[in-house]
């Protein structure tokens, strides 16, 4: 069963040209998602992202940057925030991930990675200067069924 509200992280981790991809093998449908997780009660989501990207890749994330947020509304039943980071250091060695496989993938390719609808309408803005917001309604199925996406630039400011 879905939780009525809930804040999770992920990040988009890049090295030479790459960015780090978790592929579910049981639950989400086999989708790619960068790695993340659930937020806990009293954690930042900073802790957050840290904690759980190393929980999944044994990576440990070094100065990962806030590139945006996305409100979600499921069937106007659950709700939730994700926050979307992106990093370029890390310490440790990665492993294998008890929820999937991980992949090295190439930046010109993600958009052809079978992904979590919400995530296909936003991963062009993960990369780009500036901040986004987004704001999803979604179907039943988790397809989106309307979004809006702003994109701030300089400190904030539309």
């Amino acid at each position: 069963m879905r939780a009525k509200y809930g804040v999770s992280t992920v990040c988009y981790l890049e090295k030479d040209n790459k960015v780090l991809f978790l592929k579910f093998d049981k639950k989400w449908g086999q989708v790619f998602c960068a790695p993340g997780g659930k937020m806990n009660e009293g954690e930042s989501p900073l802790e957050c992202i840290v904690r759980e990207f190393g929980e999944e890749t044994g990576l440990t994330l070094l100065n990962p940057v806030l590139k945006g947020y996305s409100h979600w509304n499921w069937q106007n039943q659950e709700y939730g925030i994700i926050f979307f980071y992106t990093a370029a250091d890390y310490t440790g060695e990665l492993r294998e991930s008890v929820e999937g496989k991980l992949s090295w993938i190439e930046k010109d390719h993600i958009s052809e990675l079978k992904q979590f609808d919400m995530n296909t309408k936003l991963s062009d803005l993960i990369f780009e200067d500036g901040i986004f917001e987004g704001n999803f309604l979604l179907n039943e199925d988790d397809t989106v069924k309307e979004y809006k996406l702003t994109k701030f630039n300089n400190g904030g400011k539309c």
